[in-house]
């Protein structure tokens, strides 16, 4: 097994969701210890457990690490990941892991969702992937909606959206 190096804690609060990473890092005397900060980039990306347990196998990144735990459970034929901070840090991750895979993006059902779905497109095709798709969520899902949000009916539209990526 390897080493935890960081834990991402989502806090719902009354203003909204609020994100805090605890990340393990050396103090000045080389002490391990976890401090509440984020991670320096690149960061490694949140599933790289699974990944690297499960080579060959195709890969789904999901913008959001709650929308990677559920993506695990609803695709188990694809390894989940997301790059650590949402949205707007895919640029932070290290996405060298995804070279020689099928990458498909699933970003969530707003805008917001397809800027980072094409940003790690593009940081993918970089990393050389085999081949990259998106899910097309503009159509049949709510605005904003995403794996998290999945039902049983959801859940299987989710499928067929998926299949035709």
């Amino acid at each position: 097994g390897g080493l935890e190096l960081f834990h991402v804690f989502r806090f719902d609060t009354p203003d909204g969701k609020e994100y805090r990473p605890l990340t393990l890092t050396a103090n000045g005397d080389g002490k391990m210890l976890w401090q509440w900060k984020g991670l320096p980039a690149p960061a490694p990306l949140y599933g790289l457990d699974r990944l690297a347990a499960h080579p060959g196998v195709p890969i789904l990144v999901t913008e959001g690490e709650k929308v990677a735990d559920a993506a695990e459970k609803i695709f188990p034929d694809f390894v989940a990941v997301t790059s650590p901070g949402g949205s707007k840090s895919p640029g932070k991750a290290e996405w060298s892991h995804v070279q020689g895979r099928k990458v498909v993006i699933w970003g969530d059902a707003d805008e917001p969702g397809r800027e980072y779905a094409d940003e790690v497109a593009r940081l993918c095709s970089e990393a050389g992937t085999a081949s990259v798709s998106l899910v097309d969520v503009a159509d049949g899902f709510p605005r904003g909606w995403d794996l998290a949000d999945a039902s049983a009916d959801a859940s299987a539209q989710a499928a067929a959206a998926l299949a035709s990526a």
